[in-house]
């Protein structure tokens, strides 16, 4: 049964027909442990979880009237799962965002304890304060973790990525963008065709890979942490503040151990150097 305390729908059109708005605000009370699933042509979302058992949208889109008459926000339940859709529709068929003069947003509360998974096709993603396992999707923006217990996948083909703050392992990857994954507490994996990579590790080691084509790459570890640590770069230097006991050492390649050795570390560029620094 579909359970919700509040629908609005409400069309906001400015005198002039090249600019509206239409937006949907819907609340509905879950359970914690649910889900929340965003799929979305193109718009920016925002997440925050708080001490709630509700989950509460705002959907916003913008353009002109004409756009927006066959323009489809939707919000709807499924049990404890909660569904977004933003579909953007021309009158003679389907568009992409970018055929658009107007942009979309969605923000949504939920419980702290919630699954996210948003995939947008063109604007930001940005998560925070949520327990349980977060999958972040866009083609054309800057995603943002913050305060995440859970493992969390963030993919974009156009923009940076930052993970801060992360009980649970972490899988970055971004076509065009710096990496930041900062006070990760799990395996770390952070790629970058075209931005340096940054990353710092709180607990244990449980594997760490970071690769960028074009910039540099900077770890933080513990001073106790155990690894076998391989570093290639083919255009800058390997510097280290913590004492790596070398089997392999010429220009461009270190490989060795730290603290008796562990599980991997695997760090590579073909654009920057390589730096190892010790936590404070």
């Amino acid at each position: 049964m579909t359970r919700f305390s509040a629908i609005a729908l409400v069309l906001f059109a400015a005198t002039s027909a090249d600019a509206a708005q239409k937006t949907i605000e819907r609340t509905f009370t879950v359970s914690p442990g649910g889900a929340l699933i965003v799929d979305a042509d193109s718009a920016s979302v925002r997440v925050s979880g708080a001490d709630t058992d509700q989950v509460t949208v705002r959907m916003t889109a913008r353009g002109s009237e004409d756009d927006l008459a066959t323009t489809k926000l939707d919000a709807f339940q499924k049990g404890d799962e909660v569904n977004l859709v933003v579909r953007l529709r021309a009158k003679q068929g389907w568009f992409s965002w970018s055929s658009w003069d107007g942009d979309g947003h969605v923000e949504v509360t939920v419980p702290h304890r919630y699954r996210i998974n948003v995939h947008t096709a063109g604007g930001s993603v940005e998560l925070r304060d949520t327990i349980g396992a977060a999958t972040l999707r866009t083609s054309g923006g800057d995603i943002v973790a913050k305060n995440v217990a859970g493992d969390v996948e963030a993919k974009t083909s156009g923009g940076g990525i930052l993970a801060n703050t992360i009980r649970g392992d972490v899988d970055a990857d971004t076509s065009g963008g710096d990496v930041r994954l900062l006070h990760v507490d799990g395996k770390i994996r952070g790629q970058t065709s075209g931005g340096s990579v940054q990353c710092s590790l709180v607990g244990i080691n449980r594997g760490i890979l970071a690769t960028t084509s074009g910039g540099s790459i900077e770890l933080t570890l513990p001073g106790n942490t155990t690894a076998a640590i391989e570093a290639t770069s083919s255009g800058g230097e390997f510097s280290s503040d913590i004492p790596v006991a070398t089997t392999e050492f010429q220009e461009g390649h270190v490989k060795g151990s730290i603290n008796g050795g562990g599980q991997s570390i695997d760090l590579r560029t073909s654009g920057g150097g390589i730096s190892l620094r010790a936590a404070h």
